[in-house]
């Protein structure tokens, strides 16, 4: 059985990426309700560095990026 290696990730993708609006922090009180969403593993992993690059929780992004859509 042969082991593929994984390529190492490449932040250079990140950096092209506009620099998002601020993050609103919603209270931790308020009810929550998940959603299953399925992304592609790439874009996913982009989201998850840029998230901690920019400090904020991926849970964060996906509620402003939600408001925004809905908002449209």
């Amino acid at each position: 059985m042969a082991v593929s290696k994984r390529a190492p990730l490449d932040f250079k993708s990140i950096e092209t990426l506009p620099s998002p609006a601020p993050i609103a922090v919603t209270a931790d009180k308020e009810e929550r309700q998940q959603v299953g969403a399925r992304v592609n593993k790439t874009i996913y992993r982009q989201l998850k560095a840029r998230a901690a690059m920019e400090g904020v929780k991926v849970q964060d992004l996906v509620e402003q990026a939600i408001i925004a859509f809905l908002k449209a």
